[in-house]
């Protein structure tokens, strides 16, 4: 049996585009092309992965099965190819590093001094963004590192490495309505404007919100910053927020509802498809160390 992974790319991406046409528009090839990649694969295989007695082919049991493999084969091939690529690379010029608005750390501050007391030439982006934008960053080689909340739900080409858990805080004006209040329950946020962190593509933090009213903001400074106008209520860091509250330019907002602190899980997060030089790998060490509070 020998099979190519030419092959089994053509396998995939007819399965996931659901026909032969779109899988050769997607692959840049002609319909052909694919179509005889993937009927050579049924014959080194013996099997039928399609069953193409229908307008469009459809994965057959056997096909269904394999497409798992398939898709792990061409995974480890691309690590596999980023392994070697690793090995011929020197010192990176520039690192990005991605940080969601939620997963601030004032830890971080640390490891970038120590970061760049090793390696003084390398250039550090750092970019601060909001829910949904990280994976993109990070499957589009933008960015080589990430901090951000907790993933929901795996991503096979995204490896996660978790760091804890930060206290999160609902915070608001010392002027608003419900600062005021000693306590604060479900019905109170809901009747009130919740400024809302959010992704540059419209997506929010949705485990956060409560309001139907709310503004959205990319930004934890601009969050702060509307807040403290006393435009809406927030949930923020409990770091982000506690010079703030201890000044009195806002009110932590007690809920009656938790008897416990609210708690956000952090991740460290990096692509399998794209390599980590000698820098990259050294920066993802020593975040790793880092301490949440």
């Amino acid at each position: 049996m020998q099979f190519s992974l030419e092959q089994l790319r053509a396998f995939v991406c007819a399965a996931e585009t659901g026909s032969f046409s779109a899988a050769a528009r997607k692959l840049g090839k002609v319909q052909s092309v694919v179509s005889t990649a993937v009927a050579n694969l049924e014959t080194d295989f013996d099997l039928a992965l399609f069953d193409r007695s229908g307008k469009k082919p459809r994965l057959t049991p056997a096909g269904e099965a394999l497409l798992l493999k398939a898709r792990r084969v061409l995974a480890q091939c691309g690590e596999l190819q980023v392994a070697a690529d690793s090995f011929q690379q020197g010192i990176e010029p520039k690192l990005t590093l991605v940080v969601e608005s939620m997963a601030m750390l004032p830890a971080l501050s640390d490891v970038l001094e120590a970061f760049e007391a090793r390696f003084p030439l390398v250039e550090v982006e750092i970019l601060t963004v909001g829910t949904g934008d990280v994976l993109k960053l990070l499957k589009e080689g933008r960015a080589q590192l990430a901090l951000m909340v907790q993933l929901s739900f795996l991503h096979p080409d995204i490896i996660v490495h978790g760091l804890g858990q930060v206290d999160v805080w609902c915070v608001a004006a010392s002027k608003h309505p419900l600062a005021d209040q000693g306590s604060v329950s479900w019905n109170d946020l809901r009747a009130h404007r919740q400024i809302l962190l959010t992704g540059r593509y419209g997506q929010d933090s949705e485990e956060w919100r409560v309001s139907d009213a709310i503004w959205r903001t990319e930004h934890i400074l601009s969050a702060l910053e509307l807040v403290q106008r006393g435009i809406g209520w927030t949930v923020l860091p409990a770091d982000m927020v506690r010079d703030k509250v201890q000044a009195g330019h806002v009110v932590r907002l007690e809920p009656a509802f938790e008897a416990q602190a609210w708690k956000q899980p952090i991740d460290l997060a990096w692509s399998s498809q794209h390599a980590l030089g000698p820098a990259g790998s050294a920066l993802l060490a020593m975040m790793k160390t880092m301490k949440l509070s």
